[in-house]
């Protein structure tokens, strides 16, 4: 077995959202380009020489960004008014769940963060055939301005959070791999 090896994707995304109960101006609705690299950790590689091709940590876990985040609104579930009208408009609309589906939960860049770093752990711990990419996600970093930038990594997310994460959400990220389905890149096979 080889020593553990990393490997990482960058991307972003454009997403509105406010904080609320903030007393300055983040409380107010405005948007970010969020960029985030999405960083892996694996221990041994197949016969083609990766543990997962790069193009494959796009088209599952980025694509999901972009499925579910970009260009859309994270709110606070109990942001009942802004909430409303994103759905009257037919817009896209991911709701925070660290706190449990419909509790208050602000979508600042830390919990956006450890909801994405979770949500690749159920894209990524799965999958090929159920045996594992032989990957886990290590770390997720996620810049809401050019200076500013938060860190998520296993050790971040609470045991409360991570099951509160997975009753409201395991099954629909789940659901989103199985479809997304795998990929076989080494020709041989």
């Amino acid at each position: 077995m080889m020593a553990r090896q990393h490997i990482s994707r960058k991307g972003n995304f454009d997403a509105g959202h406010r904080v609320m109960n903030e007393a300055m101006k983040c409380f107010n609705l405005h948007g970010h380009t969020y960029l985030f690299e999405l960083a892996f950790g694996f221990n041994s590689v197949a016969p083609i020489g990766y543990a997962i091709d790069f193009k494959e940590i796009k088209r599952v876990g980025c694509q999901w960004i972009d499925d579910l985040l970009d260009h859309g609104m994270i709110l606070n579930p109990t942001d009942e008014t802004v909430i409303k009208t994103v759905e009257g408009l037919g817009g896209k609309l991911w709701l925070m769940s660290l706190n449990g589906a419909g509790q208050y939960c602000n979508p600042t860049v830390e919990n956006i963060a450890r909801e994405v770093f979770m949500a690749m752990q159920i894209l990524f711990d799965q999958g090929r055939s159920e045996g594992g990419y032989g990957l886990q996600i290590d770390e997720v970093v996620i810049w809401e301005t050019p200076n500013c930038a938060t860190r998520c990594r296993s050790d971040s997310i609470s045991s409360v959070e991570r099951n509160n994460f997975h009753n409201a959400r395991f099954d629909q990220i789940d659901q989103y791999r199985i479809r997304k389905g795998e990929l076989e890149y080494d020709d041989r096979l």
